[in-house]
């Protein structure tokens, strides 16, 4: 299993840098950024991230087909590609956070996302298109310079539809914050449907998994706070998709949780989230996330690749204080990678007098 990184976009663009060139040095496969309203711009950092590393793989986790014009993504994409060749990521889905935007909704997002890979790709080989889509439109334009390499295509979803257009188009399926060989099996099933559309297998496409991430010194250390603010946001972002399995993915659910999702606004405001912090089940934490010794952790790793994953992207997640990321990346390197990590060829170092 590849063991990679993801930020969301919180650092400095100097730590930025640092994390990227100290995962590099640890091992792990990739650093992938979210392009998350309103944090740094993920593009940007991605070009950074491509001048200071030599074999990360890099990527955007994830875009959506609005609130970029694809096209738009084809090109910057490409140029990214261009600096970083043979290991760049662009990750689709519907996105969220369109409260933000007046005017701006999802709209048909199975066709839109879609639609979207689609005119990337023609654009990637040098095609002069005109899309005529449900969502995109876009009329006898061509990039006036090609990648070295095309970027790989990868879908994120939580839910049954989007999950089956990745099986249908994508590269790979990054399968959202199931933690549990059950969950990935549940999303196995949809994907499948996609699959078969297709004419295609479980070989054709790779399954990665986006994990919340939190390793503990000890059995009885308490769970970090700010873990509870990372998994409200993955659970909020997929509500909907989610609440239908709320009682398989915690069985210590609240009818007081269930009232909070059913009648609060779907917005994204503090007043909201937070209240989702208070009433969230602890159950989440196991179904949705990885958190344990070192040990724990492992197992889980070990346990989802045995269920099909290739690739798992961690989000490390620092205790509340006295703690870097830093810190947690050289804990996961030190405890959890050479266990379940495949780690990228290194040349050997040489000690010199």
């Amino acid at each position: 299993m590849k063991i990679s990184l993801c930020s969301l976009g919180e650092e400095t663009n100097e730590q930025w840098i640092d994390r990227l060139r100290l995962a590099e040095i640890l091992g792990f496969h990739g650093y992938y950024h979210a392009d998350e309203k309103w944090t740094r711009d993920c593009y940007v950092r991605l070009a950074i991230g491509a001048q200071a590393t030599t074999k990360l793989t890099l990527g955007v986790e994830v875009a959506d087909p609005y609130s970029r014009h694809p096209a738009f993504l084809a090109q910057m994409m490409a140029t990214i590609a261009e600096l970083a060749p043979d290991r760049t990521v662009l990750m689709m889905s519907s996105g969220s956070h369109f409260e933000y935007l007046p005017g701006w909704e999802i709209v048909k997002p199975v066709a839109g996302i879609r639609e979207a890979i689609d005119l990337c790709r023609r654009l990637w080989a040098g095609e002069r298109v005109t899309m005529e889509g449900k969502v995109i439109q876009f009329r006898n334009g061509q990039l006036n310079f090609l990648p070295k390499s095309q970027p790989e295509v990868w879908i994120a979803s939580r839910g049954p539809q989007i999950l089956g257009l990745a099986g249908e188009v994508a590269d790979a399926v990054l399968i959202g914050s199931f933690a549990t060989p059950a969950g990935i099996e549940w999303a196995k099933g949809h994907i499948k449907v996609g699959l078969d559309r297709a004419g295609r297998t479980f070989d054709d496409i790779r399954l990665v998994s986006w994990l919340y991430t939190y390793v503990k010194d000890s059995p009885d250390e308490p769970d970090p706070e700010n873990f509870r603010r990372g998994l409200s946001h993955a659970f909020w972002s997929s509500r909907d998709a989610l609440m239908n399995r709320i009682d398989e993915l915690a069985p210590d659910v609240t009818d007081e949780f269930k009232e909070f999702v059913r009648t609060a606004p779907h917005e994204w405001s503090p007043e909201v989230m937070a209240e989702l912090r208070r009433v969230l089940p602890r159950g989440l934490f196991d179904s949705m996330a990885v958190i344990g010794t070192a040990d724990e952790v492992v197992a889980k790793l070990q346990a989802l690749e045995a269920a099909g994953i290739d690739e798992a992207i961690l989000w490390p997640f620092t205790r509340d204080e006295g703690q870097d990321v830093e810190d947690v990346m050289a804990k996961l390197a030190d405890r959890v990678l050479p266990r379940v990590g495949a780690r990228p060829e290194r040349e050997k170092y040489n000690l010199q007098d």
